[in-house]
């Protein structure tokens, strides 16, 4: 196993430093972990760089930086999107009998799959949690570009060529920014056979406030997706993904004190799938 005893401290030392009651000393980090003064300033020299650790200007002593509660804010986020989102998952599989999914646009331009909710049947599309899609995955691919702007979807797409996987895939850039635009305007994406052959999906984007945080997914075989079904499926998607939202937005309430989620989508996402308010 690959190990990094640089890293190693360094997490040690951020540990060390949050859990104390008050700021803490280089000679006392370095005497607790047992490691070298040397090394212990030079490790807290680079995370006091990155604001992960702030030094008193009287007594040099080191307490946690505003980054390390950023850093511990957004993971607690990331957490919670999982949590709120599963028991919404689970009744959206349940009353579908297909397989729903929540997930997010990282910072490498992939898709990550952060719950899944199974239906109770032997035939379905099996999505274990962790797993990561390339960015040109059908209908959570046009529920993340709806809120670029078509510059940038060009951009991002003269820079990153579409793929053909199946013969019913995008391949052009004005037929991506016109399905881009219906959704936009219908408020969900579809994916009839675009990613892989004999597989449909919808998407619907989940929000806190005004904020895009993620999308919300159902897969299912095209035998079971049928044209048919489709009207239901998709209010009961689009449900799911405002009573999400509104979870979300009332566990936000207080000092952002965000607005409801918007009924058409009116917020533009970044590279990792958080989003940012127009």
């Amino acid at each position: 196993m690959y190990n990094a005893p640089i890293l190693k401290k360094g997490i040690e030392i951020l540990r060390l430093i949050a859990r104390a009651n008050q700021p803490l000393g280089v000679s006392q980090i370095a005497r607790e972990l047992s490691i070298v003064k040397s090394t212990a300033l030079g490790i807290l020299k680079a995370l006091e760089e990155e604001g992960l650790v702030v030094q008193d200007g009287g007594t040099k002593k080191y307490l946690p930086g505003r980054g390390l509660y950023e850093f511990s804010r957004e993971a607690l986020k990331s957490m919670e999107l999982p949590r709120v989102a599963k028991p919404f998952l689970d009744r959206l599989a349940e009353l579908l009998g297909e397989t729903a999914i929540l997930a997010v646009r990282d910072q490498d331009n992939t898709i990550r799959v952060l719950e899944v909710s199974d239906p109770k049947k032997e035939l379905k599309i099996t999505v274990p949690v962790g797993t990561r899609f390339p960015l040109y995955t059908g209908a959570l691919m046009k529920a993340f570009f709806s809120h670029m702007t078509n510059e940038e979807i060009i951009r991002f797409v003269k820079e990153n060529p579409l793929p053909k996987y199946t013969e019913h895939g995008v391949t052009r850039i004005e037929d991506l920014l016109e399905q881009v635009e219906k959704t936009r305007q219908l408020g969900y994406a579809t994916d009839l056979e675009e990613y892989r052959k004999g597989v449909r999906a919808l998407a619907v984007l989940v929000y806190r406030g005004s904020v895009a945080r993620a999308a919300i997914s159902i897969f299912g075989l095209a035998s079971s997706v049928d044209d048919e079904r489709l009207p239901n499926m998709i209010f009961h998607l689009r449900n799911t993904a405002q009573l999400i939202s509104s979870k979300l937005t009332l566990m936000a309430r207080g000092p952002e004190q965000e607005s409801p989620a918007p009924a058409n989508g009116s917020t533009e996402l970044d590279q990792y799938g958080s989003g940012r308010s127009k």
